[in-house]
């Protein structure tokens, strides 16, 4: 990434945080989300199958079965509200959501304007690329970190940082959504991608033809939980207790295998203590 493209993502980034920080409303507290029987649960339809719209053209996947687990756990109806990767945090410091899912992955920068619950899942970072139809081959992490080579990102997504830090010499376009990505990059307008392999390993498969590769190369694994606005301890505490329930019965894993084909990379840790 040149220089001046590097600052000027950055600005954007500290700009959309103080916009964010700006709009928050009080969060309803677990006594009204009960007495109004209903949790606003965001959900991100373009990232299959955490979120995706079935043939009803309703909002559904991994993320709005864990919703609707919850709801049902406390007694509750679900409201699902459609969100993406760029506003799902401002949904949640505005108060138009509850809680917020979407594969938020969990970061110190998150950490300080959102509280987590304990982690839902795990994902693994890596490359997605081609086998060919590159600007130039990729075959290990350190190829990216060329002027030849062009990223394209998801806005908000956990690869931009890693990119900044590992491969500032690339060339780094951000879109709005997972469609358009894959889009590009089946299309050869840009080389590779940073991001999890959950989040790419479906949405590969609706561009037959196209040479896919991941890179064998694990970035890292990270922990994904659910986002509730910052000091809304009563809903967050709820929520551990229910999603330790939940890992208890096997309902996130067999979940989870319904709609991935497979465990997860990295198992969650049975662990009462949260």
């Amino acid at each position: 990434m040149r220089p001046t493209h590097r600052r000027s993502v950055l600005a954007l980034g500290a700009g959309a945080l103080a916009g964010s920080l700006a709009q928050t409303a009080s969060a309803r507290p677990l006594d009204q989300v009960l007495s109004s029987r209903r949790l606003r649960a965001g959900i991100n339809p373009t990232l299959p199958p955490f979120g995706t719209f079935n043939d009803r053209n309703q909002i559904d996947g991994f993320d709005a079965d864990i919703a609707r687990e919850i709801a049902k756990r406390m007694n509750i109806e679900l409201e699902i509200v459609q969100v993406g990767s760029p506003d799902r945090i401002p949904f949640l410091q505005a108060d138009r959501i509850d809680i917020v899912l979407g594969a938020i992955t969990r970061t110190v920068e998150r950490a300080l304007v959102i509280d987590y619950t304990q982690p839902l899942h795990t994902q693994s970072v890596v490359v997605l690329t081609k086998e060919s139809g590159t600007a130039k081959p990729i075959a290990r992490l350190a190829d990216l970190n060329d002027p030849a080579v062009r990223l394209v990102q998801v806005r908000g997504t956990v690869g931009i940082p890693w990119i900044q830090a590992n491969a500032p010499r690339a060339q780094v376009t951000l879109l709005d959504n997972y469609p358009d990505t894959f889009r590009a990059l089946s299309q050869g307008r840009a080389d590779a991608m940073v991001d999890v392999y959950e989040s790419v390993v479906i949405p590969m498969r609706n561009f037959q033809g196209t040479p896919w590769k991941i890179l064998d190369e694990v970035i890292a694994s990270t922990w994904v939980g659910i986002g509730v606005q910052k000091g809304n301890y009563g809903l967050r505490d709820a929520l551990n207790v229910i999603l330790f329930e939940m890992h208890r019965a096997g309902f996130v894993n067999t979940t989870w295998e319904k709609w991935f084909g497979s465990p997860m990379r990295t198992p969650i840790p049975f662990n009462p203590m949260f």
